[in-house]
């Protein structure tokens, strides 16, 4: 039996009267419950199939008193590390029926907090968050009871939010070390926005790597990658430092150094060691290769999700999580190693 409606106007009241079942049932089918025998639901769905039936997903949402989606807020959509973490989350969330709402919050505070208000209001059932980490950054108040929040990156302290993050701090130190081990003693540690936990903590390791070599600290900490034009970099590593190695602490600062580094005539290696803090594509192509700390991105995307929806599914004590994963040393040429082959 067919009907002659607009697929879009397709009911399950019409695929029971189809399939010759009760509403109950074609109900149970459509909800993978296993008390509907085999053949009973193999018809049904062969009936909903034919027919071209769309479930009203709103509707079942509100039903079941979840919306099937998560909300996801980042800090910068270009950066490797976070768009590679995105596509992890998103490939969790879609083996899980659900979608996830992006938002950028661009390293604003006052987006960050609207971008939180506004997910809020579309009834997500949980939440993913790369914080800014400023002082001025502040959304925990306006976040539900019962809402499950992952922070990815960092934690907030005083908030019951699980977080996935790294050791910032031990990473920093061994990538310091191995520039020591390479002879280089006035090591120049470049950051942008120093406030945050992540940068304090990469800082807080190089200095301890500086401290117990008994060498000069040497740092360049700026707010905002912009202030990184070539005359400061000059400044910086040849005037004041006299800088036999950079090590950047994050994939801007990075981009930045780079950048400059070519517009003042200073070549990697030869005349200056370089090490980034985040691995990025064409790293391993560069001449001369740019060694790197490796965060496992995809990994970042992947935990906080499967946390975010053991929360969810109430698979997780109540108890506050903190995962933390390990990084890489990814040793190239631009540290001063000789690769093989």
């Amino acid at each position: 039996m067919a009907l002659s409606k607009n697929p879009n106007s397709i009911t399950l009241v019409d695929v029971a009267r189809v399939s010759g079942v009760s509403l109950k049932t074609a109900s149970r089918v459509l909800n993978q419950e296993v008390s509907v025998r085999r053949a009973t639901a193999t018809k049904v769905r062969n009936v909903m199939s034919s027919l071209g039936y769309r479930p009203n997903e709103l509707a079942r949402g509100l039903k079941a008193r979840r919306s099937a989606t998560i909300g996801m807020i980042v800090k910068n959509l270009a950066d490797p590390f976070t768009s590679n973490a995105v596509k992890a989350v998103e490939e969790v969330a879609r083996a899980n029926g659900y979608i996830v709402i992006l938002a950028s919050s661009g390293w604003d505070p006052e987006v960050e907090r609207s971008g939180v208000e506004s997910l809020i209001r579309r009834q997500i059932d949980g939440l993913i968050i790369s914080p800014i980490g400023s002082p001025k950054s502040s959304f925990v108040d306006i976040v539900p009871p019962g809402l499950n929040v992952v922070t990815l990156d960092q934690p907030i302290r005083n908030a019951p939010f699980d977080s996935v993050m790294i050791d910032n701090r031990k990473s920093a130190k061994t990538a310091t070390q191995h520039l020591l081990n390479h002879g280089h003693k006035k090591i120049v540690a470049l950051s942008t926005r120093s406030q945050l936990y992540t940068s304090t903590e990469r800082i807080a390791g190089y200095r301890d790597a500086m401290n117990k070599a008994g060498l000069e600290v040497r740092t360049g900490l700026v707010e905002d990658e912009s202030s990184m034009t070539a005359d400061w970099l000059d400044q910086l590593i040849s005037k004041q430092h006299q800088a036999d190695a950079l090590f950047c602490m994050n994939w801007v600062c990075t981009m930045s150094a780079l950048r400059g580094m070519r517009q003042i005539g200073k070549r990697l290696k030869k005349d200056l060691a370089f090490l980034s803090f985040d691995d990025f594509d064409l790293a391993d192509m560069m001449k001369p290769s740019i060694s790197a700390v490796r965060q496992p991105s995809n990994i970042f995307g992947y935990e906080a999700a499967q946390l975010l929806f053991a929360r969810i599914r109430g698979n997780v004590a109540p108890k506050r999580r903190s995962i933390v994963l390990p990084t890489q040393l990814v040793l190239r040429e631009s540290c001063g190693c000789e690769l093989k082959g």
